[in-house]
């Protein structure tokens, strides 16, 4: 029987996945991979992983005796107890195939269907690049509102989902109408303080100092220094908003503190806006008992996929964009083909019984990095067109196509 490493038995003992694991931990895709599957460490930074999954695992809820045995390394592991069989795991690897690496569209794809560049380009131009759902209009008002109105708005979703973008369309709108303090946190682990450490509430206070008035000397004291803040943002007649990106790695502590930093003496309301920006993690941060009175007060947002029509919609944008036509690359059929090759099953557990669903992945990003792999894949077959059929025999392995 096929064994299973003790760190994939003890993600699916707590209901966790492999993508959340190394977002959450901030390792790449393939090294997260190796580790959960074959318990496979790179050499050089081995400790330095087992510290950050450590750390990420245990603000996740895991028993302290199975992250102490996380991060034991090398020899100290012999008597680690052994595998347990796969037949107990219901882990998911996050669709492997279906969350691509960045592609390039290949030359011979570019010439082969007349494109003058890539029509999925990460990087946009500008706010007419930006193609918004029903969706994402709704997920952009919600952030106007946290900024304009003080609110407390976390938004959530799975990587390439377009938070990022929609922040910096957030940024476009609003211009000069909000001081806009933006934050990002780090992995909450490292070696020492000078390689990194958690977004800690102290540094919220001191960013916002630094965003209304450069020139203001902090306070020492944390008394003193949150009835600075709020006699700052009292007097600086304008909306203020703390802007956090990867909040899914917060600390509860810091969490817990945004609340009172929220309260300060304002009158009715609160005097600040909060919002939160992270992967699906966040939402079980937010949940847990810790920071209930957080969670409650947060308006919790989920990035979605594309439906069918809008994936259509979405390539056809893009397209446009690129000064190209999608009917003469794509034929509809090959669409439809698409969004069903962007659909995996999940195995989760509903009330202690295993049950298989279907999850879309069509997410702006994988759409592109998908669909620029597919045309490397055509191109190299000489296919004047990419039909349905080519779609269907797309290996996603093979993605650097030709």
């Amino acid at each position: 029987m096929t064994s299973t490493t003790p760190l994939a038995a003890l993600l699916a003992r707590l209901g966790l996945t492999q993508s959340a694991l190394y977002r959450g931990a901030g390792l790449s895709r393939t090294v997260a991979s190796r580790i959960v599957r074959h318990d496979e460490w790179p050499r050089r930074t081995e400790r330095r992983d087992r510290q950050a999954i450590a750390a990420w695992l245990q603000a996740q809820g895991a028993p302290e005796q199975d992250v102490a045995l996380l991060k034991r390394v090398g020899p100290d592991r012999a008597n680690d107890p052994a595998p347990v069989s796969p037949a107990v795991l219901a882990i998911d690897d996050e669709g492997a195939e279906m969350l691509l690496d960045p592609q390039t569209l290949s030359q011979r794809a570019r010439e082969r269907y007349g494109l003058r560049r890539n029509p999925f380009e990460p990087d946009l131009e500008g706010p007419d690049d930006v193609f918004l759902t029903v969706n994402l209009r709704e997920r952009l008002l919600d952030m106007e509102s946290a900024v304009l109105n003080r609110r407390f708005v976390a938004i959530y979703g799975e990587s390439g989902s377009g938070k990022t973008t929609l922040r910096l369309l957030l940024q476009s709108r609003i211009a000069d109408k909000a001081i806009v303090v933006r934050l990002l946190t780090t992995t909450g682990m490292a070696d020492n303080d000078r390689k990194g450490q958690a977004l800690r509430i102290d540094d919220i206070y001191r960013a916002i100092v630094a965003s209304i008035d450069p020139t203001e000397p902090i306070k020492r004291q944390r008394e003193d220094r949150a009835r600075q803040i709020a006699a700052m943002v009292a007097e600086v007649g304008k909306p203020v908003c703390i802007v956090i990106e990867e909040a899914h790695r917060m600390p509860l502590v810091t969490l817990q503190s945004l609340k009172g930093l929220r309260e300060t003496d304002n009158g009715f309301g609160p005097s600040l806006g909060v919002l939160l920006i992270g992967h699906q993690e966040l939402d079980t941060l937010l949940a847990k008992p810790q920071v209930r009175e957080v969670g409650q007060r947060a308006l919790r947002c989920e990035m979605p996929p594309l439906s069918r029509t809008e994936l259509r919609d979405y390539m056809t944008h893009r397209f446009v964009r690129a000064g190209a036509e999608l009917a003469k690359v794509f034929e509809p059929a090959a669409i439809d083909a698409l969004s069903v090759r962007l659909m995996r099953e999940q195995v989760k557990r509903v009330g202690g019984m295993e049950k298989k669903v279907q999850s879309s992945q069509a997410y702006p990003l994988n759409v592109g990095n998908t669909a620029v792999s597919v045309m490397n894949f055509a191109a190299s077959l000489g296919a004047p067109t990419i039909c349905a059929q080519t779609v269907a025999e797309w290996n996603p392995a093979q993605r650097k196509g030709a």
